[in-house]
């Protein structure tokens, strides 16, 4: 009999299966039997599946006539052998330790099953998935779903192993023919079950499909979907309503409500008629069935939904979603009225729509907000402080709120009352650091002596805090920064230690135990890693060990060698490294995988094993892999298997520059770099590594960063650093690097210099190197209370004062030093005009001329310049507090001739706010003179912006370039700024981003349908490939061949790239009709051209009849016309001719000069 069944049905996954088979394959526990369920897939993945068959026993087969999901695992479970079972869905990951994870706690526990966290996998990599983050933020062993709230939400089938027993006992199968078959399932064996295991490390990875590939339940405005969805959720709330407490189907109705069926309201502002007509069909038929205590408990804003869907008010209901979506809904307030307190959404106190004021009370929302700031040791004493408040009740008096404090026992539920106070602090959205007026009594201190909690347990803190008479416990956590993650064990007595530890990097809990041995040296004998240290307890006793591979794999034992108090373990080193490279190729897999030591006695207690304070770092080398055995934070002994890591050894500033030494024992393949990689940013710089017998140094000034001919500093945030063997071609290995134990705690700020940079690299908390990069506005600036303030209150103070002579410029929101402002500020400057001029610069990341002040974007001289300043010169859009007041002269250039429908002309506006129209009005009012390329745009400006002041017809003065005299020798400038080979024809290709092609808000993905690698064989001897990608593009761009991509995404001008460019490849991107002045040919590379023009924007003309260069589907295409290309711009001369005349006929290299002469006049 096999221990574990997976069953796994398989329909249309050829471009995934392999790579869940295989994470099955290396699964840490092997006493599985794999059943894949064909189910009458038409693609290739029964091949694959018939593949694994053959070369791995364990993996059978199964092939079965389409029946569905529910259908497939039902016959996975018939032919299922396993005392346990668990399911995967065909396109999804296992980690590897996730079964021994699974199947560990189920032994210790006897659970009836047990569930773990989920994370979603995309090509970007995982991220903790957001349904499944609070239900797994912490373990729990032997729970149940009537004591757990957030175990309702947990209704995957998908990451849980179940005993084949339970499983019988209730005759479950999955309902046929239906999506969302997991509810009916899940939910009700939660409530059937007598205990249930929640495991916090993730189990599963689940594929978020790339938008041209979405699955069946990704696609929310289905009607089947939603359908379905119903039908489910209703079947559980009927479920419970014969079989258990009324208590138990409110909870149940409250979670399908604001979860389940939410999430088909909220597409309601895409839905059409139909699909709306029958979401409030379905939504009443489920109200009707439900207590109306549950809707008085729902969130105010979910509680307002509902509320409209009952009165069916469908116009109303969208504006509430789409309020929902936008920043709107965050910056809502509450108002008191009597005692309570009420929401400021829409259709509030507006009798015209009788939304009772009811629906808009808040409870729920109350939420405990804290952070814990400082943990530290104080006479043997562990003193915690931080803040906490309840969200929207600041305690502005003392006697708005109190703090309590207990530890409780993890174990036993023992309570110990802890001393606490409170005090004065910044208000919770502030740093501590910032020096401030605005404070409350938020602060608090807590002090644990440990010598009240006895000799063994483990413990948490739990927060008590009333506020204006409303109660809220929480456990302690929310570490809020690294130096809070770090705070090692404290000896309180002989031999007993007390050791802070945050349990999954998120809560506190004080461990303290009197251990049975501590290690203090390791050593390699033979093919055994030796652990010596000494007994602390009776050493007649019998002791075992074991060793764990975290967060919980199966154990694995090791052997003990006792001498009295003497002790060896001594772990076989095989057993830490065999498998780890096909472990390390699972997507998700952590590179460096972490064991835990541990041993037992003969009365069955167990004890994590620490190190000696103070104990030194072993690092040995074991089939072609590093093993380092070091202490955690804690104390606890942690042996660390891995590729060989670059340890930093030496760290110092010499004044902005930093200087990085270390030591890696493996040995290059190629020519070694430093990266220095932003964190939640694909941004990454190199820099050259000196490596010589197994040591490296490199040097990085993170305030002068390289940039094509210029320097800038890195961008505000967080980085971290890798060392890069350049393989070959676009083949890398990278290595992150490390902390040696001795830096690990360590922090190296950069000198202070007036006006300088906050620079600090230091530890993450988890032994990481980072390099904190602070904001570059003053302290009193920073934060979004500063920014309210300077918004709210000085602007308009500003406001009332004179205006100054003076012209303050702003090119993409402070991004860039480019485009028509930048041209017209040189006309400017060759005219010889002496009013004070500014730019406005983000992040210090321009360049600027001699003359020209920086104004740095957001800081006081921003909100001053935009209030004083007598011209305002921008080709993007104003913030929309902006006013001008009587003297101000705006000048809006744009950005761009229009292809894409804009303003006004847009029918459909996603994710926009609720009055995105009123408030683009309110713009356009603020604009004094808007420039206009041609003749033919200027009555589409007019529309689409509704404005009625001045358009000057004028052409695009970032145009006049292409007309200069000097722009052969620019054009030589760029060409060595870049690095172009001689000889060499430059293809640039630029395309625009797509609306529907993102990894979340504001991630757009590169969606690269060209072939680089078949451009560089067929074109890579006698051209090169300028890459540019649209800034909202997240992706890097891909590295092929050598020196034949460039990537040019950076480059501050694209005007000047244009000079140096032979042929563009774009597609429905502006950059045409910039491009068309030089007369040299563009491609268009139009692969989804019905779905972008009909689909997700519309057109201003006929493109396809009208477009200046051929329009190509393929690759190849692409290939054939490139080899071609005088053949093709011979075809296409009178297209092109035309496209100018219609579209460029004002630039002349005069623009600038008729804008400055129309405009700026009396300056000259």
């Amino acid at each position: 009999m096999v221990a574990l069944s997976v069953i796994v049905p398989m329909y249309n996954v050829e471009r995934y299966l392999d790579e869940c088979l295989r994470s099955l394959q290396v699964q840490s526990w092997d006493d599985l039997e794999v059943v894949m369920v064909d189910d009458g897939s038409p693609d290739g993945s029964a091949e694959i599946a018939a593949r694994y068959a053959e070369q791995d026993a364990r993996f059978r087969l199964i092939q079965q006539e389409n029946g569905g999901l529910g259908a497939a695992r039902n016959t996975g479970i018939r032919h299922a052998e396993g005392d346990f079972i668990t399911f995967v869905d065909s396109d999804d990951v296992i980690p590897s330790y996730a079964f021994g994870y699974h199947m560990e706690s189920l032994r210790r526990s006897g659970s009836d099953f047990s569930s773990g966290n989920v994370h979603r996998l995309n090509e970007l990599g995982t991220r903790q998935s957001p349904m499944h983050r609070k239900v797994f933020r912490t373990a729990k062993t032997r729970t149940h779903i009537t004591r757990e709230d957030t175990l309702l939400v947990d209704r995957l089938a998908t990451n849980k192993v179940w005993r084949r027993s339970f499983w019988d006992k209730h005759g479950m199968t999955f309902p046929v023919g239906v999506l969302h078959e997991d509810i009916p399932v899940a939910i009700p064996l939660h409530f059937l079950a007598d205990s249930v295991d929640v495991l916090s490390a993730p189990v599963y990875l689940w594929r978020e499909r790339p938008s041209d590939d979405k699955s069946i339940t990704q696609d929310r405005l289905r009607p089947q979907a939603l359908e379905d969805r119903v039908t489910a959720v209703t079947s559980v709330s009927e479920f419970l309503g014969e079989n258990f407490s009324p208590l138990e189907k409110r909870r149940w109705d409250a979670v399908a409500l604001a979860s389940d069926l939410r999430l088909f309201l909220q597409v309601l502002d895409r839905a059409d008629e139909d699909f709306t007509e029958r979401l409030l069909d379905l939504g009443n038929a489920y109200l009707d069935k439900v207590d109306e205590k549950v809707l008085r408990d729902l969130p105010a804003i979910e509680r307002l939904k509902w509320h409209l869907v009952r009165q069916r008010k469908a116009d109303q209901l969208r504006e509430v979603i789409v309020f929902n979506k936008s920043a709107e809904y965050k910056k809502a307030k509450l108002v008191r009225h009597g005692l309570r307190y009420y929401a400021e959404y829409p259709f509030k106190d507006d009798p015209a729509q009788g939304v009772p004021r009811s629906v808009y009370r808040v409870r729920s929302e109350l939420k405990l907000r804290q952070k814990t700031e400082k943990l530290e040791w104080a006479d043997g004493k562990l003193v915690v402080e931080g803040r906490v408040c309840l969200k929207y009740l600041r305690p502005n008096k003392r006697l708005q709120q109190q703090v309590r404090a207990w530890a409780v026992n993890t174990q036993d539920g023992r309570r110990v009352r802890l001393s606490t106070s409170t005090h004065q602090a910044n208000e919770f959205r502030l740093s501590q650091k910032m020096t401030t007026s605005r404070k409350d009594w938020g602060g608090y201190r807590i002090v644990i002596d440990p010598s009240e909690l006895g000799e063994d347990g483990d413990w948490y803190v739990e927060l008590g805090v009333v506020n204006r008479g409303f109660r809220r416990t929480e456990r302690l956590r929310k570490p809020a920064a690294a130096d809070v993650r770090m705070v090692g064990p404290e000896q309180v007595r002989p031999g007993v230690w007390a050791r802070p530890h945050w349990v999954d990097g998120y809560e506190l809990h004080l461990n303290v135990e009197r251990p049975a041995v501590v290690l203090d040296e390791s050593r390699v004998e033979g093919s055994s890693l030796v652990l010596s240290g000494r007994r602390t307890e009776d050493p007649a006793r019998d002791l075992s060990a074991y060793v764990q591979c975290l967060p919980g794999d199966v154990e694995v034992p090791a052997r003990v060698e006792a001498d009295g108090a003497a002790v060896r373990v001594l772990v076989d080193l095989a057993d830490l490294t065999d498998g780890y490279e096909d472990r390390a190729a699972i997507p998700g897999s952590d590179p460096c995988e972490e064991w835990s030591v541990h041993v037992r006695d003969d009365a069955g207690r167990s004890w994590w094993v620490p190190f000696a304070d103070g104990g030194p770092e072993g690092r040995y080398s074991h089939s072609g892999l590093s093993v380092r055995v070091n202490p955690d934070f804690a104390g606890r002994t942690m042996l660390r298997v891995e590729r060989p890591q670059p340890l930093l050894t030496s760290v110092s500033w010499d004044d902005y520059t930093l200087n990085l030494r270390g030591e890696y024992s493996d040995t290059p393949s190629g020519e070694l770099s430093l990266v220095v990689k932003a964190v939640g940013r694909m941004e990454e710089h190199l820099f050259p590594v000196e490596f010589r017998d197994g040591r490296f140094s490199a040097a990085v000034q993170p305030t002068a960063i390289p940039n094509f001919g210029t320097t800038v500093p890195l961008t505000p945030g967080n980085y971290r650093f890798l060392l890069r063997d350049g393989l070959g071609g676009a083949q890398q290995d990278d290595r992150r690097i490390g902390f040696s134990q001795e830096l690990r705690t360590a922090k190296f700020p950069a000198p202070e210099k007036e006006g300088g940079f906050d620079l600090e690299l230091r530890s993450d908390g988890r032994g990481w190197p980072v390099l904190q990069l602070g904001s570059v506005l003053r302290p009193e600036e920073q934060g979004s209370y500063a920014q309210q303030v300077l918004r709210e209150q000085v602007y308009p103070k500003l406001r009332k004062k004179p205006v100054k002579p003076g012209i303050v410029f702003d090119s993409y929101t402070g991004k860039q030093f480019s485009d028509s402002p930048r041209d017209m500020y040189e006309e400017l400057q060759r005219r010889g005009v002496d009013t004070p001029m500014s730019w406005m610069v983000r992040n210090r990341q321009l360049t600027l001329p001699p003359g020209l002040t920086e104004v740095r974007h957001t800081s006081r001289e921003y909100f001053e310049a935009l209030a004083r300043s007598e011209y305002i010169v921008s080709n993007a859009h104003l913030p929309m507090w902006f006013e001008k007041q009587p003297g101000q002269k705006v000048v809006q250039t744009w950005h761009g001739s229009m292809l894409k429908r804009i303003g006004f002309d847009i029918e459909h506006v996603q994710f926009a706010s609720r009055n995105y129209y009123e408030r683009l009005k309110h713009e356009t009012n603020q604009w004094d003179y808007l420039i206009s390329p041609s003749p033919w745009a200027t009555p589409i400006l007019r529309r689409a912006f509704g404005f009625e002041n001045e358009i000057l017809e004028t052409g695009y003065p970032r145009n006049d370039i292409f007309h200069r005299p000097e722009r052969e020798t620019l054009a030589e400038k760029v060409r060595e700024r870049l690095g172009l080979p001689e000889g060499k024809k430059v293809i640039l290709y630029a395309p625009t981003w797509r609306d529907d092609k993102f990894y979340s808000a504001g991630k757009y993905k590169l969606d690269l349908h060209l072939d680089l690698q078949r451009l560089y064989d067929a074109l890579g001897d006698d051209h090169v490939l300028l890459f540019r990608r649209h800034p909202n593009i997240v992706d890097r761009v891909p590295n092929v061949g050598k020196d034949f991509v460039f990537d040019v995404s950076a480059y501050p001008e694209i005007q000047e790239l244009f000079l140096v460019t032979d042929i563009l490849v774009t597609d429905y991107s502006s950059l045409m009709f910039d491009f068309a002045n030089t007369g040299r040919p563009i491609l268009f590379f139009t692969y989804d051209l019905e779905e972008y023009r009909d689909s997700l924007r519309g057109f201003y003309f006929d493109f396809e009849e009208t477009a200046p260069g051929p329009l190509l589907r393929t690759t190849d295409e692409v290939v054939d016309a490139v080899r071609d290309i005088d053949r093709v711009q011979d075809t296409h001369r009178a297209r092109y001719e035309a496209f100018v005349n219609q579209f460029c006929p004002l630039d002349d290299g005069k623009a600038a000069a008729r804008v400055v002469e129309q405009v700026f006049g009396e300056l000259l």
